[in-house]
């Protein structure tokens, strides 16, 4: 009988990349993939012995032991201390709620926007999990824009409340955009991925900007530590709002699923992190004044303490290691030698992604990336990035673009690069011989 059921809608996003990679090689011994979503510097070993020292205590005391765990319950206000520091905004406790990652919060937000109404306007590029939650909850998708703010109208019904999504910096693309022109939207969602490894204009100071005079009851923010700290798996994000209805809404759901203790190790960590983005954009004379003020927070919560200030000065090292490896292979990308080439206005600013143009047209340009895949290049060109080819080809007209990590080792990049170039020499060659051939066919009819 539940077989005759039909299957829940999916994102044409998710569709896509299934009918991409249906035939691609999978041996990981013999491919490789230029775009993978995943910070691929290695986490920092100081913040690795961190966790363990958190993990060992909150076994020890039984925080791990129970859903109602015996650890203090100050931790969200420990955050509305460091984060609203951080974005010079007044924060309190009840503005604060930790969820299990960045993706779960996207979920449960729009769950809540469908249940009143909302219909969403998205970036494109976006993560998958806008779209796809979209399409679960019934929250209609009114617009796609793009880096510059051109808005796309889709077919979808006017809703009678309208959320834009930001993502800052672009999670895909690396860069902020500018919004599109709307009328005042009812509620904004803001999506903060990454933080660290930027050019020019430091990204603290571009989310302070935007954070400047936002009404929180009508707006939240979502900040994760996983994609700066390489530590995807870690599930460790916060929510900032005041709406109360949405804060309801996240704290249903917790109850529903008995998750009645969060995640202390993930909670810890975000305090960590709100704390060390503080240390990343100061001049290094201000660490141990910085770091101390941070501490001093965490006592007054009577929390584990956070790490030392050796170890932070590490970890910020750690980070300029890895923003340094963002840049070299964005360079890598831009050069003349590289079958990619930027984009103007998508130039990555901040995190490990970024969108890069075929420097050779493809006429068959998705059917080209299912090639590559089956010979072992699996590539992540426009469509499995959110949005529908109709909203592609309003916004980026015949544009080729694919998703390239930066965060790959640099000889890992190279050769993925060279085997992309010679992908398309190849072919652009073999394409040459053919019309060749047909000219020369053609010449001999003639005769």
């Amino acid at each position: 009988m539940h077989d005759t059921i039909p299957a829940p809608a999916q994102a044409d996003c998710l569709t896509a990349f299934g009918a991409l990679r249906a035939d691609a090689d999978s041996d990981p011994e013999t491919t490789i993939e230029l775009g993978e979503g995943c910070n691929r510097f290695p986490p920092s070993p100081d913040l690795a012995r961190y966790l363990s020292t958190l993990l060992d205590r909150f076994i020890r005391d039984g925080t791990l032991s129970a859903y109602a765990g015996r650890r203090p319950s100050d931790t969200r206000a420990a955050m509305a201390e460091l984060l609203g520091s951080h974005l010079n905004m007044h924060l309190d406790a009840s503005d604060i709620f930790f969820t299990r990652g960045g993706t779960e919060a996207i979920n449960l937000t729009i769950a809540h926007l469908a249940d009143t109404g909302h219909g969403l306007v998205l970036p494109l590029p976006n993560y998958y999990a806008f779209d796809q939650s979209a399409v679960r909850w019934g929250a209609p998708v009114t617009a796609y824009y793009r880096h510059d703010g051109a808005l796309h109208a889709t077919s979808a019904a006017p809703t009678p409340r309208t959320c834009l999504v930001e993502v800052l910096p672009n999670g895909v693309t690396g860069t902020r955009y500018d919004l599109p022109q709307l009328a005042r939207p009812d509620f904004t969602l803001i999506d903060i991925p990454f933080q660290v490894g930027s050019e020019g204009p430091q990204p603290a100071a571009i989310l302070r900007d935007r954070a400047h005079g936002l009404d929180l009851n009508a707006c939240a923010l979502i900040l994760t530590a996983s994609k700066d700290l390489s530590l995807p798996g870690l599930r460790a994000a916060v929510v900032v709002t005041r709406n109360k209805a949405l804060l309801s809404h996240f704290g249903r759901d917790r109850f529903e699923r008995m998750a009645m203790s969060s995640d202390p190790v993930g909670e810890v960590v975000m305090l960590f992190y709100a704390s060390l983005l503080a240390l990343v954009e100061a001049p290094r004379e201000q660490t141990s004044k910085l770091v101390q003020t941070a501490q001093d927070c965490i006592h007054r919560a009577g929390l584990p303490d956070l790490p030392d200030e050796e170890t932070y000065r590490r970890v910020r090292d750690h980070l300029t290691a890895m923003g340094e490896r963002f840049r070299r292979n964005a360079l890598a990308i831009a050069s003349p030698q590289s079958p990619l080439r930027p984009v103007t206005g998508l130039q990555p600013a901040t995190g490990y992604s970024a969108f890069a143009e075929l420097r050779t047209p493809r006429a068959d340009f998705l059917q080209w990336v299912a090639r590559c895949g089956r010979s072992g290049l699996r590539l992540n060109p426009t469509v499995v990035h959110g949005g529908t080819s109709g909203a592609w080809e309003a916004l980026y007209p015949g544009g080729q673009l694919l998703r390239i990590n930066l965060s790959e080792e640099p000889a890992t990049l190279d050769h993925g690069l060279s085997l992309l170039r010679r992908h398309a020499t190849n072919q652009l060659q073999q394409g040459l011989k053919a019309r060749s051939e047909v000219s020369r066919e053609q010449k001999d009819t003639d005769r």
